[in-house]
């Protein structure tokens, strides 16, 4: 009969104020998306790979969620006037 290991308790992930860097599994956790669309997202999110450890910086990784979103807006702010101008300008029927 194998012998099986004690399953590892998750640490709380309230407070990050003292963490400089998660694990994936801590960063899909705390963004509120599954490992395996982080580990989808990782080539694109700010990491550090040492040897077979990933880790993603606290700091880093709220600044380019911030940066995302702002980006985002300005591409629906952009996406709306195009709209609205549409709407406005006249329609030529013939």
């Amino acid at each position: 009969m194998t012998e099986q290991r004690p399953k590892r308790e998750r640490p709380p992930l309230d407070d990050l104020a003292g963490r400089l860097a998660l694990r994936p599994a801590e960063a899909a956790r705390v963004l509120g998306v599954s490992e395996r669309t982080l580990r989808t997202l990782l080539p694109r999110l700010p990491h550090v790979r040492l040897d077979r450890c990933v880790l993603l910086p606290v700091d880093a990784l709220r600044r380019w969620l911030d940066e995302q979103a702002k980006a985002r807006a300005v591409e629906a702010e952009r996406d709306a006037a195009a709209i609205l101008a549409a709407l406005r300008a006249p329609s030529k029927q013939s």
